[in-house]
This record gives structure tokens, C-alpha cells and sequence, in this order.
């Protein structure tokens, strides 16, 4: 695995955590704090349990640069996050939601990760972009989700 995936998966989760609490103004929200070791966990699975070679894939997909798509998507998920740390921490749009419910939340966010983790684990030509991958031998797989 390249030293580059490393520092781009650190980076990622240190924004991804800026976005939270630099936008809630708190660090003291225990669902944020668990929604982030949700994404940890995610990061290390994969980095011990996924081929490298799909690993590179879904960074650079056919070692292209990031499509426009993707890099749109990734802003939209940021705003996502301010809008959340802005909701939880300032505005206190949501505070009605039981506990509950939002425990619930996580734990599906936290299956839907390791529904898509099995997904990559065996069929290592789960790509980011959808194209056929001559040049990673892509046969059809028939096992999995």
C-alpha cells in the first residue's frame, strides 16, 4: 500500500472531523465522536482486508485523476458535515430526534460500511467509476451481496 493512501486517509478523517467540530463548535458530541469511529474503522478494514490493487483502483480509477463527479460528491458530503456540526452543536435543529432513533442511525451506518466492505472483499474490481477493467483481468463474480 502506498505511504500516499496513509496520508490521504489521515487528512480525510481530520477534515471529516474539522468539518463536524469546527462547525458544532463543541468536541463534546458523543454521536459525532462515534460517526468518527465508524469512519476509522472503515479506513483500517480496509487497509488490512482489501486487495491493494482495488485499494489503488478506487483512488485513481483507471489510474486516471478523480473524476469531476467524485470530487463533487466529496464536497457535497462536507457540506453534509458542516451542515450537521451547524445543526448539532449551534442551532439545535434536531434536538428532538430520541436518542434512540439516532442510535439506530449509526448502527445502520455502520452496517450500510461493512455491507459495501464485504462488497469490495470479494469482488475486487469494486471501482468508484463504473468502466470495465480490461487491464485488472475483471471477470464476472458471483458470490457476495
Amino acid at each position: 500500500m502506498p505511504v500516499s493512501a496513509y496520508i490521504q486517509s489521515a487528512v480525510f478523517l481530520v477534515l471529516l472531523a474539522a468539518a463536524l467540530f469546527g462547525s458544532a463548535g463543541t468536541i463534546d458530541i458523543p454521536g459525532f465522536w462515534l460517526y468518527l469511529a465508524i469512519f476509522v474503522m472503515v479506513f483500517v478494514a480496509s487497509f488490512l482486508g482489501l486487495d491493494p490493487d482495488l485499494f489503488r483502483e478506487r483512488m485513481r480509477p483507471g489510474g486516471n485523476p478523480m473524476p469531476v463527479s467524485l470530487r463533487l460528491f466529496s464536497m457535497v458530503l462536507f457540506l453534509h458535515w458542516i451542515l450537521a456540526g451547524l445543526d448539532r452543536g449551534r442551532f439545535h435543529w434536531s434536538d428532538t430526534v430520541p436518542l434512540w432513533l439516532q442510535v439506530v442511525g449509526l448502527i445502520v451506518v455502520a452496517v450500510a460500511y461493512a455491507l459495501c466492505f464485504w462488497a469490495m472483499r470479494v469482488n475486487r474490481f469494486f471501482s468508484s467509476v463504473i468502466r470495465i477493467q480490461a487491464d485488472r483481468g475483471q471477470y464476472v463474480v458471483t458470490t457476495g451481496p
